[in-house]
């Protein structure tokens, strides 16, 4: 989950321009990094397209916190890895 964590890290900070040392687990997209409604979406088609995985509207409205993002996205992919 680790490397997962990282990944939503740089992808966050590569869409928003901000240092990756800067997000946290507990960091608020929106909140503490002051993403817009449309930062949210270049975020969710980044991870869309780094992971090959379609989001869907209510794993959409868990994409707040880094760490909400990465237990949405550990339900999505994990049972494509079995």
């Amino acid at each position: 989950m680790e490397k997962l964590t990282n990944k939503i890290i740089k992808i966050i900070a590569k869409e928003l321009d901000v240092s990756p040392k800067s997000i946290k687990e507990d960091t608020s997209i929106q909140e503490d990094l002051g993403a817009d409604s449309l930062d949210v979406i270049n975020i969710v088609m980044a991870v869309e397209n780094k992971f090959n995985i379609e989001i869907d509207e209510d794993t959409l409205h868990q994409f707040n916190t880094v760490a909400n993002i990465v237990d949405a996205l550990t339900m999505v992919i994990e049972p494509e890895r079995k």
